[in-house]
């Protein structure tokens, strides 16, 4: 990655929105296979963040959001759409570019501690 004249980043990605359907509550009978799925997706690359939509108490919406590593929108509705919430219709979604301009992160791993610090 390089940044641009202007001091952006100038990173595409592709965010997934996905919204929970009216069969969002039966969505644990496939949990296993889309965790499972959520894995292989990071393994491969193609998953840079994943996470639900949360009320003020914590509890998931039924509903969650992508950042998605692709070549293409093409590749990256490909990659939501084989999501088991997705395909299982317990989520509809829809995918956007997105470019990563500006933003910064810091992380501190302790291995003798076994921890992390993600801010």
């Amino acid at each position: 990655m390089k940044i641009t004249k202007a001091g952006n980043l100038a990173k595409t990605l592709f965010v997934v929105i996905a919204e929970p359907t009216d069969k969002a509550g039966e969505r644990h009978a496939v949990l296993s296979q889309h965790l499972a799925y959520l894995d292989e997706i990071e393994r491969t690359g193609s998953l840079f963040l994943a996470g639900p939509f949360v009320l003020p108490d914590g509890k998931s919406t039924g509903g969650g959001m992508f950042v998605l590593r692709a070549a293409s929108l093409t590749e990256a509705e490909a990659i939501a759409a084989r999501d088991p919430y997705n395909s299982g219709g317990y989520r509809t979604f829809q995918v956007r570019p997105w470019r990563l301009d500006q933003g910064a992160f810091s992380l501190g791993v302790s291995f003798s501690r076994g921890d992390y610090n993600f801010d």
